[in-house]
């Protein structure tokens, strides 16, 4: 009687450790604690991580409008003149945390000018060349977007025909402008600008004739850089 009761109370032990406990499962034989995975925030593009400081040389194209003002022996005059423009240009950059700042020349050639009556005949101008040498600061409101503004010296060598005599002169003066620039890659940005040149008057001689002339245009333009 003794040996069964002694039986009864092991089997009744052993139950008890299997309904509270319970055998150890294979999931609890694992080597350790489970890692979670690491969250992806994303890689950033090569557009993003664009670096704005540096050499850098382009193109820009596009159009050409403004008025202009004569005197002298012509008397008091004005004539407009139009057309499209193109430029080669050089500049480098300097970024400093969220800021741009550089310095830019460019220069160009266009298919603009006038051709207007006048009391001595026909007035005509031609654009012959032009160029600038101009400072830049922009501000990136993304790594990839520039917004500047730009100002500097100008010069433009233009011809001017009244009554069938031709003259040219070299003119110089200023220019102010602003654009937007977006980083296409780490090596090439393209821009949209507006340029305003503003030049001094000058005289030349026509024959006989003497007469000033004081151009000014506005230019918008696209382009394109590459940095090196």
């Amino acid at each position: 009687m003794a040996r069964r009761r002694a039986v009864l109370a092991l089997a009744s032990a052993l139950l008890t450790m299997t309904t509270v406990g319970g055998p150890p499962r294979a999931a609890d034989l694992g080597s350790g604690p489970r890692e979670r995975p690491a969250p992806d925030y994303g890689t950033p593009s090569l557009v993003e991580v664009q670096r704005w400081s540096g050499f850098y040389l382009g193109a820009t194209g596009g159009y050409s409008f403004g008025s202009g003002r004569a005197g002298g022996d012509i008397g008091s005059s004005s004539f407009d003149h139009d057309g499209w423009a193109a430029t080669v240009l050089a500049g480098y950059n300097w970024q400093i945390g969220s800021t741009v700042l550089g310095i830019e020349a460019d220069i160009g050639t266009g298919d603009f000018g006038t051709n207007t009556s006048t009391g001595l005949g026909q007035l005509g101008s031609e654009l012959n060349w032009f160029g600038s040498l101009r400072g830049r600061a922009g501000y990136l409101v993304t790594p990839s977007l520039l917004l500047y503004a730009t100002a500097g010296l100008a010069l433009a060598d233009m011809e001017f025909t009244l009554a069938g005599a031709s003259a040219s002169e070299t003119f110089y003066g200023y220019q102010v402008g602003g654009g937007a620039e977006m980083a296409l890659s780490p090596r090439s940005t393209l821009r949209l600008e507006y340029i305003y040149t503003d030049l001094d008057s000058e005289g030349l001689s026509h024959g006989a004739l003497t007469n000033t002339y004081d151009p000014d245009f506005h230019t918008v333009r696209a382009g394109i850089a590459f940095k090196f």
